[in-house]
């Protein structure tokens, strides 16, 4: 994509980088103005993404692999870090993964922040986090084949239901707490519209101190079916369904991301449409109360504590 240079965010953040880590930066692509991927040594990939975190007030919302072995024979992770300074921008962090090995060094000891996305990693793609302090399954459930792994262009039909390989739960839940403490499990709740969660709370009488929870009990392998069934004018009636809270913003992000691949520009009305739906941290109770107000009733408590929670690191 052709990008006006005068106009591009982020430039004195990698001139600081470059600065701060000669030679780490092997190549530079910028998608828009305001974001940038650059890929760097694999060896500096925890240093780079600290440096860029702690340094300039970046902040993790995302990281994700790809099986990327038919375009340059390796696999890639990435870690999509958004620059809240005062130059607001995107860096994409890449690094190539040898498809051998398969290993990396995992950023999480570095920006703990990175645990979640690295374990997903390491289920969906069977990449090596070296250094990952939890290394439990993430989204796999515990019966699903050690060396299965759903996101590899060659793994699998999206159809296919692999046999269970245990009938019984392996998953361990951690308590750093009080190793005396007492267990009291919770759930699997279901909340509103949210997916199932298991909760362990560790308890010394009356006061609870350390707890652990698991969520993904509702993965269904919606990325395998777009990626082998669906066209680019399909997804969105894919990713519309992934939630009940969360549709909007799945199709917003699914459409943002191909317009951006094809340097398309949307008409005005509807980029501020989107815009004033995802600003307000309510978009889906908006879409849907136009068509039912009593659906309100039942997200907009919803909305109040996810706009809470969202607002933690």
């Amino acid at each position: 994509m052709n990008v006006n240079s005068s106009s591009n965010r982020g430039e004195a953040i990698l001139a600081a980088l470059k600065t701060q880590f000669p030679g780490a930066v092997l190549d530079e692509e910028r998608q828009t103005p305001e974001q940038v991927t650059i890929t760097v040594k694999i060896n500096l990939l925890p240093d780079v993404v600290q440096y860029l975190y702690y340094q300039h007030d970046g902040w993790l919302p995302v990281l994700f692999g790809n099986d990327e072995r038919t375009l340059n024979g390796h696999y890639a992770v990435y870690y999509a870090l958004s620059m809240e300074g005062a130059e607001k921008c995107w860096i994409v962090v890449k690094a190539l993964v040898d498809a051998d090995s398969r290993e990396f060094p995992s950023v999480t000891p570095r920006v703990p922040a990175a645990v979640w996305g690295e374990r997903e990693i390491r289920d969906m793609y069977g990449l090596i986090p070296v250094g990952l302090p939890d290394q439990r399954r993430l989204v796999l459930p515990d019966d699903w084949p050690e060396d299965m792994h759903p996101l590899r262009k060659d793994a699998m039909d999206y159809r296919l239901r692999p046999e269970p390989t245990t009938d019984s739960e392996t998953y361990p839940f951690i308590n750093e707490g009080n190793s005396d403490a007492r267990v009291i499990p919770v759930g699997p709740l279901h909340i509103t519209s949210d997916e199932p969660g298991h909760f362990r709370l560790f308890v010394d009488g009356e006061q609870i101190v350390d707890a652990d929870y698991r969520l993904f009990y509702v993965h269904r392998g919606m990325e395998k079916l777009a990626e082998t069934r669906m066209g680019y004018n399909e997804v969105t009636f894919l990713s519309d369904r992934v939630c009940g809270i969360c549709g909007f913003a799945h199709s917003v992000a699914y459409t943002n991301s191909v317009e951006m691949h094809w340097g398309l520009r949307c008409r005005n009305e509807h980029i501020l449409f989107a815009r004033f739906c995802w600003k307000s941290n309510g978009y889906t109770v908006i879409c849907l109360t136009l068509a039912s107000p009593a659906i309100s009733l039942v997200l907009i408590p919803a909305l109040c504590n996810f706009s809470a929670c969202g607002k933690s690191r």
